[in-house]
């Protein structure tokens, strides 16, 4: 990959990065403050308490995932670093451009990554 593309890519990376974590912090801060207000005294029905619990569990579920896909975000950004980023870690081939312009922190070209998931590695 030449330097153009490998910029262009970081810079996607980066604002994936941004978005992410933006968006996790948002998570985060929402249920905490969840927390603090059932803790303030409030009275709740059980059933409200019990669908608060359920938002704020799924919440974090969500913010797990989001948390996952900003690890494989720099974990990509690290690859441009080392000059790797672009190459399948399985075959070595290069990943074709329009999946990492759709999928910018791809790791395997299609094939490997279709072949690894059936064989349940990923």
């Amino acid at each position: 990959m030449n330097k153009r593309d490998a910029k262009k890519f970081g810079k996607l990376l980066l604002a994936e990065r941004d978005k992410l974590s933006n968006g996790i912090r948002r998570i985060e801060e929402s249920a905490l403050g969840e927390s603090v207000r059932e803790a303030t005294g409030d009275l709740y029905s059980y059933a409200e308490t019990g669908t608060d619990n359920f938002e704020r569990e799924t919440a974090l579920n969500i913010a797990t995932g989001e948390s996952e896909r900003l690890s494989e975000v720099a974990e990509a950004l690290k690859r441009i670093e080392n000059g790797t980023y672009g190459t399948c870690e399985e075959c070595e081939c290069p990943i074709p451009r329009q999946r990492l312009e759709v999928f910018p922190a791809a790791r395997y070209c299609i094939e490997c990554k279709s072949r690894l998931e059936k064989e349940g590695v990923l």
